[in-house]
């Protein structure tokens, strides 16, 4: 009996000392784990996926970025031909794409020729909720007990890719690939949604458990560090709004005000001082159900719509960020 409970000790303490071990490492150097240069190569993939931008042949780029709300949201097509081609469009958004993975695309495109560079706010991004859409290396940004509650929650396997994570950084056997793509989509990156429209039946707070999970520093500080690298390039950038269905306006204006307090308070305390455009139900008076795919995506009708929109407010004088701007008209 007695040796039976030595061995239940030693199988028990071992793996807890394992476990213990790593967590306690991943704190510690947490900074070096989240290092720009390693993101970038965690993000080479990615990178290489857009290399087709450098090979626009035009005098004036203008890059569009974001999540979906702007891949599908605007139309480069469109765009182009409103501005009789004197810029050329591309858009580098994607669905639930960061301002960290952003930044490492806009990094690696030849600045030559970009004029400007816009980037679409969407606030849920940013809430560590969000790592289920992310590569998993962002898990270690976790605390034990936030990755312990995620894997109840939304992802079971939590732990074990965080844990996996850890060791690939250790052993540095993160994927590479140096194909690149140069074969210029359709829209060049835009994408219209043809699709009836459904209702937005989900709580909006549940789009970001801060108070679960909390916000994700890096998104800010790399939203700051796009800002900053334009400067650094001479290239403006603009952040702006991209519109919402009606129904989700008033959820999250009447559910999520706190919520949104901390987002813009968080952007403003990096320093972020960009221009700023647009407003979340600025198509409200355009009938918003026949442009709306869903509450946060437009639809094919929509995105042209919106696209007019956009370039005009473009050409408009900008505002500066701060937070007393309106994120609503009403």
């Amino acid at each position: 009996m007695k040796k039976f409970f030595i061995s239940l000790s030693y199988f028990i303490f071992v793996p807890l000392l394992i476990i213990g071990s790593v967590e306690l490492t991943i704190y510690l150097i947490k900074e070096k784990i989240f290092s720009e240069d390693k993101l970038e190569s965690i993000y080479k993939v990615e990178i290489n996926d857009y290399a087709w931008i450098n090979t626009l042949k035009c005098d004036s780029l203008v890059v569009l970025a974001g999540s979906s709300s702007v891949r599908y949201g605007l139309s480069c097509t469109e765009l182009n031909n409103l501005s009789s081609n004197s810029y050329k469009y591309a858009n580098i958004a994607n669905d639930a794409r960061d301002p960290i993975q952003t930044y490492f695309i806009i990094k690696n495109l030849d600045f030559s020729n970009i004029s400007a560079i816009y980037f679409g706010l969407d606030p849920w991004i940013y809430a560590k909720r969000y790592y289920m859409h992310r590569n998993k290396y962002m898990y270690l940004d976790f605390s034990f007990k936030e990755t312990l509650n995620f894997s109840q929650e939304h992802d079971k396997s939590a732990l074990l890719k965080r844990y996996k994570s850890f060791f690939k950084y250790v052993f540095n056997t993160y994927e590479s690939s140096n194909y690149k793509n140069t074969t210029i989509p359709f829209d060049f990156g835009s994408v219209a949604l043809e699709r009836e429209a459904i209702n937005f039946n989900e709580p909006a707070s549940q789009w970001f458990q801060t108070d679960k999970y909390g916000w994700s520093d890096l998104q800010f500080t790399y939203l700051q560090k796009m800002s900053v690298l334009c400067q650094e390039k001479q290239v403006k950038f603009a952040v702006f709004l991209p519109p919402k269905r009606r129904d989700y306006c008033d959820i999250y204006k009447n559910n999520c005000a706190s919520i949104h307090h901390e987002y813009v308070d968080k952007i403003v305390a990096t320093g972020f001082n960009a221009s700023i455009l647009g407003r979340f139900d600025q198509l409200d008076e355009s009938n918003d159900g026949v442009n709306f795919a869903e509450a946060y995506h437009l639809n094919k009708k929509g995105q042209a719509t919106y696209s007019k929109l956009f370039y005009e407010m473009t050409h408009e004088r900008m505002t500066q960020f701060s937070d007393k701007y309106s994120w609503f008209t009403n």
